[in-house]
């Protein structure tokens, strides 16, 4: 969930109010930008090794190097209280690069956080104080620039006026979806989400078909920013809803905290972000969201359609006062279809759509309801009424798309083989499908966003050999290592996504190949085929050696200590991976 999560989070960010109490002209750009990509993201022509220079006067007050995430991270405190913070860097400046290998040799750590004091390293605006690259979880070369403030609040670069940002154009609108969210809603006839696309008319923008609803609906907007004729897409700084000439709802983005950033994932229709990679805005506010961005009526931003008509506009803004107004109208509809002869049983978010009628549920725990229905399409049931454990059509059982309910009140399974407690990490009750073997485990699918880890745990039937060796996996297009711990026949293990789960063994180790191996470079490329590697080992001659790490080409090479240093003698280096498989290579250094 959280790949996603992050990426949204940089995609919408890059915004600014219009008239900002921040310092304009205070802070410059730290590199030259080839362009602007996904918010605080300055694209560097596909290349590694720009010069990054200070934003502002200010002292070092952090670096920091990791594996995923920001890679090789710098944060600059400065006098007025913001810290900028550069992100995805090949290289540090050298007295910078001396500091930190002096650390991670004292340490015997490649990944490392280290603060710093103030006076410690100083820099006046424009000095060099990094390179860019490609490090942590960046897709490609670029510098991943940020200005927070003291309270750790991201804010947008457009807010201080960099002249280097230019935007003529107004927003796109590429489609409106409205969304039933209440039992009695109907749109055009129809109980789910109805996506329309904008067409122009004269100098504004409508929705090409008549639109009839009933009950509580729910705006969702895909849209996004270019600045000139950049190809690239960027975020927009506020979206205004009104209905019959009353505000709605509205989002203004200024600013964001960190504590609660994975909030973007019910800010956004979550489903549709990890099956399509769209990033559409919802135009009303989830219970359970944290955020404090947000202006709306009394329902959140919901629409109740009530009025026979409902004149809707929807206008979406950027940071440079460039905007698109979308107007269309809802009718309020005085009929719908009646009931399908087809029988079938499907699930939208909380509620049940049943093609026919009448029906019988028999709920957990024995109760017994009837659904007439009404003549609408279809019936609806909203499962926070009670879970159904069999949907009947007289004599029929008619199958359930779920069979678990996890509640906030709830928040655990028991079922068997499978054990799992969501305590903490629910945004509102859910709904799924699981299924235990020996083999599988199937925890619904990643439609759903959690904001924590999961704690599962599955039992196996049957026995098997080597635990050590046999672990969990999270089924996807690239198959994940999840681990676990084994205790008898049950493996726990903590998760923070919905999906398939799979036991596997892992019995091979690792691969090394040499690259480069003489008495200034020690480079080699390793690799591992399932469980992924855990540990990275090298010694000269008995003595520890840095190596460094960029896992997205399996490249590992020496840092020494000293650059006068010459490496002389034997070398081990030693890979192990996430199932403590382990590959050598050794050989002697003339």
């Amino acid at each position: 969930m959280i790949k996603n999560t992050i990426a949204f989070f940089l995609f919408i960010l890059y915004n600014a109010s219009a008239q900002s109490p921040f310092p304009k002209g205070y802070f410059v750009m730290p590199i030259s930008p080839n362009h602007f990509h996904s918010g605080l993201d300055i694209r560097t022509g596909g290349q590694e090794g720009k010069r990054v220079v200070a934003a502002a006067d200010g002292y070092v007050s952090r670096i920091r190097v990791q594996n995923g995430g920001y890679g090789n991270v710098m944060y600059i405190t400065h006098p007025n209280g913001y810290t900028t913070v550069y992100a995805h860097l090949r290289d540090f400046n050298e007295e910078l690069n001396q500091y930190l290998t002096q650390k991670q040799y004292e340490q015997k750590v490649w990944e490392i956080d280290v603060p710093l004091e103030p006076g410690k390293f100083e820099y006046k605006q424009g000095e060099l104080v990094a390179y860019s690259g490609n490090t942590g979880g960046s897709g490609g070369p670029h510098l991943h620039f940020e200005i927070r403030d003291e309270k750790e609040n991201a804010l947008d670069p457009q807010q201080f006026g960099f002249k280097e940002i230019r935007d003529f154009a107004p927003p796109v609108i590429e489609m409106v979806s409205l969304k039933c969210m209440s039992a009695d809603a109907r749109i055009n006839g129809k109980f789910g989400i109805v996506d329309f696309k904008p067409v122009r008319r004269g100098n504004g923008w409508t929705l090409p078909q008549g639109i009839k609803a009933t009950g509580t609906i729910g705006v969702e907007v895909l849209t996004y920013d270019r600045t000139g004729n950049a190809p690239f897409r960027q975020g927009v700084h506020m979206i205004d809803l009104q209905m019959n000439e009353e505000l709605q709802y509205r989002f203004r983005l200024d600013k964001m905290a960190f504590h609660n950033k994975l909030d973007m994932n019910i800010h956004v229709n979550y489903e549709r972000l990890i099956q399509k990679g769209q990033k559409i805005h919802k135009c009303y506010v989830e219970e359970a969201n944290s955020f404090d961005f947000y202006e709306s009526n009394d329902h959140w931003g919901l629409l109740k359609i009530d009025a026979p008509q409902n004149a809707v506009k929807l206008t979406v803004s950027d940071a440079h006062g460039n905007d698109t107004r979308l107007d269309f109208n809802i009718s309020k509809a005085d009929h719908v279809p009646g009931v399908p002869e087809s029988e079938s049983v499907s699930i939208f978010h909380r509620y049940l759509k049943i093609n026919t009628a009448p029906v019988k549920l028999i709920l957990y725990g024995g109760k017994e309801l009837i659904l007439e229905g009404d003549g609408t399409l279809p019936i609806v049931y909203d499962l926070k009424e009670g879970f159904p454990e069999t949907v009947l059509v007289g004599d029929k059982t008619l199958a359930l798309p779920v069979n678990t309910a996890i509640t906030l009140q709830n928040p655990k399974i028991n079922k068997g083989a499978l054990k799992a407690d969501f305590t903490g990490t629910l945004y509102d009750d859910a709904y799924i499908h699981t299924e235990v073997n020996d083999e599988v485990l199937l925890l619904h699918d990643d439609t759903i966003p959690l904001k924590g880890e999961a704690q599962v745990s599955w039992t196996k039937t049957s026995a098997f050999n080597y635990p050590e060796k046999l672990k969990v996996y999270l089924e996807g297009s690239k198959r994940k290592f999840i681990g676990g711990v084994w205790k008898d026949k049950t493996i726990h293990f903590k998760t923070r996504e919905f999906g398939t789960y799979r036991t596997l063994y892992d019995f091979d180790p690792p691969t090394i190949t040499p690259r480069t191996v003489n008495a200034d470079q020690l480079r080699f490329t390793i690799a591992d085929k399932l469980s992924g590697i855990a540990k990275i080992e090298c010694y000269v001659n008995g003595e520890w050696v840095l190596m460094d790490y960029e896992y997205k080409t399996g490249a590992i090479w020496a840092r020494k200590s000293d650059p006068s240093q010459r490496f002389s003698g034997k070398l081990v280096v030693k890979i192990t991976d996430n199932c403590n498989n382990t590959q050598s290579y050794e050989t002697n250094v003339p």
